[in-house]
């Protein structure tokens, strides 16, 4: 399968082009101010690089999310263009559980963990192989909170703490009993397109109905004005 896959849950957007698990072409950025005016050139710099053009796909795949609300709904706007105009696939798959797979040791109880704003963090636990959230729900809550509902949670194993955080997030993330926690280099700690990628191709993921959504968790920090909600006074 020839699949263009692509992450915008962080302010890293990333896209791959993959045949059968084979790499063709991977592009990740940091865009600090924004996915949209970007993202369909990355996407075509990308196939460049691969050697491909839009027609010669099987499939398209997409992050889901949690993240950034921008990033998610910039990513969803160009999939879901791409989808129309090439009728190709569109498969879906949970950020965090892309993340979770592409680090997960075996046995492990990992965390994923990645920056929610409001001295939040959105996190998820995963076992192995990582296809639900079978002893951590999704959340988002202060670090402190997190950690300490993971290791409620882990019983006595120890947590894998999976994500791109700073040396300060992570103190306060473990800090209730850090001996109990493995934090991995943060050089593992972002989605990726390929992660998404390797999802769909396990057999890891949600084909697109025509409903499929973004996993915003919670309503934006943006609000609309009252008269744009409510069509006018």
């Amino acid at each position: 399968m020839r699949l263009l896959a692509l992450d915008t849950s962080t302010a890293c957007a990333s896209v791959v082009v993959v045949d059968d698990g084979c790499v063709l072409a991977e592009i990740t950025r940091r865009l600090p101010t924004g996915h949209s005016a970007h993202l369909l050139g990355l996407i075509e710099q990308t196939l460049a690089l691969a050697g491909l053009t839009l027609d010669a796909l099987d499939a398209l795949a997409i992050g889901r999310g949690p993240g950034s609300f921008t990033g998610l709904r910039a990513g969803f706007a160009t999939v879901r263009g791409l989808e129309l105009a090439t009728g190709l696939p569109l498969w879906g798959v949970g950020s965090l559980q892309a993340l979770a797979s592409a680090t997960a040791a075996p046995g492990a109880r990992t965390l994923v963990c990645i920056d929610g704003r409001r001295d939040e963090l959105f996190a998820q636990g995963f076992a192995d192989p990582p296809t639900t959230d079978d002893w951590l729900p999704l959340m988002h809550a202060a670090p402190e909170e997190i950690g300490a509902r993971a290791l409620s949670a882990a019983g006595d194993q120890t947590v894998v703490v999976v994500g791109d955080l700073g040396p300060a997030t992570v103190a306060r993330l473990t800090a209730s009993a850090v001996e109990r926690f493995v934090v991995l280099p943060r050089a593992h700690g972002s989605p990726s397109g390929r992660s998404v990628a390797l999802e769909v191709l396990a057999g890891r993921a949600t084909r697109d109905d025509g409903a499929m959504e973004p996993s915003y968790v919670r309503a934006p920090d943006a609000k609309l004005p009252k008269t744009v909600q409510g069509g006018g006074r």
